[in-house]
């Protein structure tokens, strides 16, 4: 029943101290049965706002844990890459998988330096 949801939502809302105007897009969603649609909303919003504000994600994987020092050489590297004016927020994840080198995703763009994708190249020529 969309109204006990939504008395249920406000109650929620109102102990987590959430404004007025998220309650009533929340309310929204639920009247129109697009509630289940929240998650994609919420990531679209957050990918428009980054492009607002010039935030580029930069996801790096690597085979072994960086250095302070090879972390902010990456990042220099992939700021050069990056569109004048922009800010990437980097993060930084080990993944043994890829055996070696790195796998820098930026935007969408994706440079796969790594071992495993070098091997795999090799067996399919």
């Amino acid at each position: 029943d969309p109204d006990e949801k939504a008395k249920a939502l406000e109650a929620v809302c109102k102990k987590a101290g959430a404004e007025a105007q998220v309650v009533n897009f929340l309310k929204v969603l639920i009247e129109n049965k697009r509630i289940g649609s929240l998650g994609r909303v919420v990531d679209l919003f957050e990918t428009f706002y980054r492009a607002e504000k010039g935030l580029v994600p930069c996801k790096v994987t690597s085979a072994t844990e960086l250095t302070s020092q090879q972390k902010s050489a990456v990042q220099a590297a992939m700021q050069k890459r990056a569109e004048k004016g922009s800010e990437l927020i980097m993060e930084y994840n080990v993944s043994p998988a890829i055996m070696g080198g790195l796998v820098v995703k930026m935007g969408e763009a994706v440079f796969d330096n790594s071992v495993a994708t070098r091997l795999e190249r090799l067996q399919t020529q």
